[in-house]
């Protein structure tokens, strides 16, 4: 249960630091370029890199944590 409560904030921490990252990267391309830069579904990839890495961070935390 706690895999699958990881799993979904990874998801929504990693769309919302798409978005971001999405919106700067436009932000500096219109500055210093004058035309739109960015990278296509950023947020989407993002997420789910996140959703990948979370639980496999998760698990190897929670195996140094445990009392020997």
């Amino acid at each position: 249960m706690r895999t699958g409560g990881v799993i979904v904030v990874a998801l929504i921490g990693g769309l919302l630091a798409g978005l971001l990252l999405s919106e700067i990267i436009g932000i500096i391309g219109m500055l210093v370029f004058g035309t739109v830069a960015g990278i296509r579904f950023l947020p989407v990839y993002l997420a789910v890199a996140g959703a990948v890495a979370a639980p496999l961070l998760y698990r190897r935390s929670r195996r140094r944590s445990r009392p020997r």
